[in-house]
């Protein structure tokens, strides 16, 4: 499309972009075993870093934009609207006051391809079809809808077979979702990456001479235990939190008043085991967020905590029970969290 070609891919007709919720590169060679090929494939390719925070809204944001979180404004998983003085959930918890053309307005990739006479595809579970998180990230593309694994590849096929150029992003997101619950150690966690493995393998092997594939993630995760489990209500009490988002392993704390943040850090401090604290701007001045835009500055909490080694961070006053009984988790800066896969066959 007229653009630098950093990764040295070759032109391509055609080409399928599966993203694999949840997928870490370490956790990909921990449980080599189940998946063969898929580390053959990136042993001899690359892996790459997602952006900070390592969480699917802010990362799919980056994959269907090509920006970091500071520009395109998904900056973490739950976030505080001060316009609305209300929490929002990026992922699910959109209401109609979050406009999704608003909240996110860059121009999306498939809105790029289409301008540049290149049909764009999502194909994923009905599910996604129509919510505000899809239409920030990938309006432009036709939604092609498909409920298991091996009907998505299936729908992936029918495209490639077509005449006309195209971009196609297949999204599996049952090893996050079972990873969140199982922990992604579990036998049935290594019974998806097996499945995912055949299906890949089987789509790669079949590949058009025209038709490129590239297989990649949104972010890894860090098995945790209850012991680990940090709750810092007493930490914070008393100091205007208005409040506690972010994810388990990156937490966003807004506070109602400036004097509340050298106080919170203070306290935080004596954790320093288990997280790091940080203004928010200084992070963003340090450049984790990329260049930050408007939309990203006015979602940007007081302060940024960062979960060390395995533990996760938790308030009761904000945090859900299924944050608690979750056994995976990610969002923090460790290798395992960062570290993504980047496969590419056939270009």
């Amino acid at each position: 499309m007229g653009k630098p070609n950093v990764l040295g891919y070759r032109p391509k007709s055609k080409v399928v972009v599966v993203l694999v919720d949840g997928l870490g590169a370490d956790q990909l060679k921990e449980r080599s075993g189940h998946a063969p090929w898929l580390n053959a494939q990136m042993n001899s390719g690359r892996i790459v870093y997602c952006a900070y925070p390592a969480t699917t809204s802010a990362n799919i944001g980056s994959f269907a934009t090509g920006k970091l979180p500071g520009e395109h404004g998904l900056i973490g998983h739950q976030v505080w609207d001060r316009q609305h003085d209300e929490r929002i959930n990026l992922l699910v918890g959109w209401n109609e006051r979050t406009d999704p053309l608003v909240w996110q307005p860059h121009q999306t990739i498939a809105e790029r391809a289409v301008a540049n006479g290149i049909s764009a595809n999502v194909i994923a579970a009905a599910e996604y079809r129509d919510t505000p998180y899809t239409k920030a990230t990938m309006r432009g593309a036709e939604f092609l809808a498909a409920e298991s694994i091996a009907d998505r590849f299936e729908q992936a096929r029918k495209v490639v077979g077509q005449a006309n150029r195209s971009i196609s992003y297949l999204y599996i997101p049952e090893l996050d979702k079972y990873g969140h619950k199982h922990g992604w150690r579990s036998p049935g966690w290594a019974a998806l990456l097996e499945e995912v493995e055949s299906q890949v393998k089987r789509f790669a092997e079949r590949l058009p001479a025209d038709t490129g594939l590239v297989l990649t993630s949104d972010h890894g995760m860090v098995e945790t235990q209850k012991d680990r489990q940090l709750i810092l209500d007493d930490t914070l009490s008393g100091l205007g939190l208005e409040f506690f988002g972010g994810d388990t392993r990156s937490s966003y704390l807004y506070f109602d008043s400036e004097t509340a943040i050298d106080e919170a850090l203070s306290r935080l401090n004596s954790l320093s085991h288990a997280l790091s604290a940080h203004r928010a701007k200084d992070l963003m001045a340090a450049g984790w967020y990329g260049e930050a835009g408007e939309q990203a500055l006015n979602r940007m909490p007081e302060v940024v905590l960062q979960a060390r080694s395995n533990f996760t961070l938790y308030h009761t006053g904000f945090s859900k029970q299924r944050a608690f009984d979750m056994i995976s988790h990610h969002g923090s800066i460790s290798p395992a969290e960062m570290r993504i896969p980047l496969i590419r066959v056939g270009i």
